[in-house]
């Protein structure tokens, strides 16, 4: 579950999440703030277990043609990996999610969480 809030006049958002996983369940933040000048998102995540940060890299992108394009650099279990968020599927009441990681500069990709939102009225 995700609640989300528009912030600085629909030039930002926040989600605050709850993930339901087998492990256990635990809640998230996600910041947003766009960038008028280079016309790009940047996208931070803040993960509840661990509150005190540090905060991952933001991811950084826009949108072209529907979807959107988010690439960060980031270290994974000691390792250097490029980071890739997709937007897709995009409708007024509905859109995908994923994120995937590339250990060799973006030449593969292996996604590794996906999230479909459905708007609740």
């Amino acid at each position: 579950m995700a609640v989300a809030q528009a912030l600085m006049g629909g030039y930002g958002n926040i989600d605050d999440n709850v993930l339901e996983l087998p492990g256990g369940s635990y809640r998230a933040v996600t910041l947003r703030s766009f960038d008028s000048k280079s016309n790009q998102w940047s996208i931070w995540w803040l993960d509840g277990r661990s509150p005190q940060g540090p905060l991952d890299p933001p991811v950084r992108g826009g949108f072209h043609e529907g979807v959107g394009t988010f690439y960060a650099d980031d270290v994974f279990e000691g390792k250097p990996v490029r980071v890739r968020f997709v937007w897709s599927h995009i409708t007024t009441n509905a859109c995908r999610w994923e994120q995937a990681f590339s250990p060799d500069g973006g030449q593969t990709w292996e996604v590794n969480w996906t999230m479909e939102f459905v708007r609740v009225q």
